[in-house]
């Protein structure tokens, strides 16, 4: 794979893993694969969403392209 692929897979987890985050937090809608009111705000999962959405930031941009200088 090349640096390019990586960096552009890693901003689109990044951003999956962001709205799941936000998905979690938001109460009142009925959340997929918890096993309480999944109604409520699950700041557990949100953490969890969140902390991934940042790894794969940091993986983009250690392979983010070079500008020339």
């Amino acid at each position: 794979m090349s640096k390019r692929q990586i960096f552009l897979g890693a901003i689109v987890l990044a951003v999956l893993f962001f709205l799941i985050a936000i998905y979690y937090i938001v109460p009142g809608y009925d959340h997929l694969f918890v096993t309480h009111d999944s109604a409520s705000s699950h700041f557990n999962h949100f953490i969890a969403f969140f902390g991934l959405a940042v790894i794969s930031g940091f993986v983009a941009l250690v392979n983010r392209s070079k500008g020339v200088k």
